[in-house]
């Protein structure tokens, strides 16, 4: 039995990311982007790279699974430090936060931080094709 749950886990962890963000220098998901990921349920500041950031960020897309719960906080300075610029838990049965054109302030992101993952997995019905985010 625990070999099974093993084996389940193991491939659950393999298929699918803890948490997905991906940015755009378009509205509607369009032109240059960059995607970032974890596929471990971890906690931190990630900076947004500097040759995003020379224009403006003008959509994105955020996800977490169900399993890891992650919550996003993006903010307006380096070292998730500034204004926070908007955020959302992860505490939907898969937390997804799309937004097809920024704000003006939203636009000048610097960085982000994801908090609130949980370590251990939870089983339950995970579709190995959702939070990707890959465009």
């Amino acid at each position: 039995m625990h070999k099974q749950l093993f084996i389940v886990l193991a491939f659950v962890l393999a298929c699918v990311n803890a948490w997905s963000f991906t940015i755009w220098q378009g509205p509607n998901k369009t032109g240059k982007y960059r995607h970032y990921f974890d596929l471990r349920a971890g906690n931190n500041c990630f900076g947004i790279d500097a040759d995003m950031t020379s224009a403006t960020v003008q959509s994105f897309s955020f996800c977490s699974m169900a399993w890891a719960r992650c919550s996003i906080t993006i903010h307006s300075e380096t070292g998730c430090n500034g204004q926070i610029l908007g955020s959302a838990t992860g505490n939907a049965p898969m937390g997804e936060w799309n937004k097809d054109q920024t704000s003006p302030e939203g636009s000048r992101m610097k960085s982000f931080r994801i908090n609130g993952c949980k370590e251990a997995p939870v089983i339950g019905n995970i579709d190995c094709q959702k939070c990707t985010n890959d465009p």
